[in-house]
């Protein structure tokens, strides 16, 4: 029988949290973030001293990556265990977490939302190939950030001869939600949100185990009207309900955006499209990358250079040869970057993120292009942990380590680096001083050595050259026109690649300020 409401007070809702509680988030930068429930908890922290010693933990960034998300409650005494999947800029848990003051854990991003629902289904936990021989691997660091975090909560396992991982899920008391809309009865709706993402996996997965699910909303209406094809947490699931009094603040769609319709896939524009990028080093290092795609390719694109892939394609006339997603669960349509990444414009569909990285996971994409931040002689890569910069994995391994083809994408050196293509040929102005192909890394957060079981075809592009990770480590198979291997590749290396005798040029037509007929260079690969 359906209660009188559900709908609480902040304060009572914060009643319900209790000392020592093990909590589970939900959100994507600042889309399904339950923020005024954060807002709250602090305050009643630095009023009482409650609630405290939280073990927090959550899937995506969750935040603005500067100062709202789990910052708003991240104090020291608040939160004593942390599991999350990106850090996103959150200065005060990166502090703790280097000054071992709290226990911290790293697990890529889709294995958290699977871990979910594994909890969800009474299992013990995630068991994944994801992470293997990265340092997620309890042979390695097991996820752990520091000195401090010593309980194991990733196991390794061997099954019909194949090796996997094991991600325990903790007890989880309390779950932190976000969705649009309820009614009496806590059904709810997610009408203005961009994507459901891990929002029900949550529910389901705290209430298996016994815990309290509060969900923030905009808005409570009376059960005789609210669509029941909408509702994404039905309210058996839910043991409170918190309206937002602050929603511009504290329910924002995204960092930019309060709410737009089009990124809730409302409306649909047209003659969007990805803009055209200028003729530089960026530009070069998307055109070889772009050479890679094959014809009606299902791909996932990372920030930055990246992203560049798609302006490529789209200025080539080859944007329909290639199918965009996201790590959010969106499929299809243009991704916005900047304060509304995450989200996209007339994107086909929103997948559950759980659902999204089953997709991942299961080898449906043709091609990823990521970044990368530091590479070591076998082709290992490191983009979460440089000494106290800590960034955290997001879904970077469990994508990295399920798609056919990888090209990491990004320039030689950084720091200062000046680059100009003159009459078809990289010229270097000015050298960067940070060298990226290092001896060692802090992290592997790719592993070489999974890649080449798996049969992996890895690309590293840069401006100026591009390697390929084979089976004796890291090989110089590409040297843009106008680069002297000894002299501009060499020297900003703290390691030797393997070199063939004679290595062949980059495709001339990459330094060319005009079309290079990607389309066709695609078709041929149908």
């Amino acid at each position: 029988m359906a209660s009188k409401t559900k709908q609480v007070s902040l304060e009572e809702a914060l009643n319900l949290i209790p000392d020592g509680a093990n909590v589970a988030v939900s959100g994507f930068m600042l889309g399904c973030v339950p923020r005024e429930l954060y807002v709250g908890i602090a305050e009643r922290f630095q009023k009482i001293g409650h609630p405290r010693g939280l073990t927090v933990m959550h899937a995506a960034g969750n935040g603005n990556n500067k100062d709202q998300g789990i910052i708003d409650f991240s104090y020291e005494g608040l939160i004593t265990r942390y599991i999350c999947g990106h850090y996103a800029n959150n200065s005060r848990l990166i502090d703790l977490t280097n000054a071992n003051k709290i226990a911290a854990y790293n697990f890529p991003q889709g294995v958290i939302a699977h871990m979910y629902r594994a909890a969800a289904a009474g299992k013990p936990g995630e068991i994944t190939r994801i992470g293997l021989h990265t340092f997620c691997d309890p042979r390695l660091q097991g996820g752990k950030m520091n000195e401090v975090t010593t309980e194991d909560l990733v196991e390794l396992l061997t099954i019909d001869g194949k090796e996997y991982l094991l991600y325990k899920v903790p007890k989880l008391d309390i779950g932190l939600i976000r969705g649009t809309t309820a009614d009496e009865n806590g059904n709810i709706t997610m009408e203005e949100e961009f994507a459901p993402l891990d929002a029900l996996d949550i529910a389901m997965a705290v209430r298996t185990m016994g815990g309290k699910v509060i969900v923030q909303v905009k808005n409570v209406v009376s059960s005789k009207s609210i669509d029941r094809t909408q509702v994404v947490i039905p309210g058996n699931l839910v043991d409170a309900v918190v309206v937002s009094e602050s929603p511009i603040e504290n329910h924002r769609q995204t960092p930019g955006s309060y709410y737009d319709p089009v990124l809730a896939g409302h409306y649909q524009l047209s003659d969007v499209s990805f803009s055209s990028i200028p003729f530089d080093e960026r530009k070069v290092i998307a055109r070889r990358a772009a050479m890679e795609l094959k014809p009606n390719s299902v791909v996932n694109l990372g920030i930055g250079i990246p992203e560049g892939v798609a302006a490529v394609a789209t200025e080539e006339g080859a944007g329909d040869q290639l199918l965009l997603t996201i790590e959010s669960g969106l499929i299809g349509g243009i991704p916005t970057g900047g304060q509304n990444f995450g989200s996209a414009i007339n994107a086909w569909a929103a997948l559950p993120e759980a659902a999204q990285f089953d997709y991942y996971n299961g080898g449906n994409l043709a091609l990823t292009c990521l970044g990368f931040a530091e590479v070591d002689p076998t082709g290992n890569v490191n983009v979460s942990k440089f000494g106290t910069r800590i960034a955290g994995v997001g879904g970077f391994v469990d994508i990295s380590q399920s798609t056919k083809t990888i090209v990491f994408s990004g320039t030689m050196t950084a720091g200062g680096l000046k680059l100009a293509i003159e009459n078809g040929k990289m010229v270097i102005v000015q050298e960067g001083k940070k060298i990226k192909f290092k001896k060692n890394l802090d992290q592997i957060t790719f592993s070489s050595q999974f890649s080449k079981e798996t049969g992996q075809k890895v690309l590293f592009v840069t401006e100026r050259c591009v390697f390929q990770i084979v089976e004796e480590g890291l090989k110089l198979i590409e040297v843009a026109p106008g680069i002297d291997i000894e002299k501009d590749i060499l020297p900003y290396m703290e390691f030797k690649p393997i070199i063939s005798e004679n290595v062949p040029l980059m495709d001339a037509r990459i330094f060319r300020d005009e079309p290079m007929g990607l389309a066709e260079i695609i078709a041929s690969k149908g």
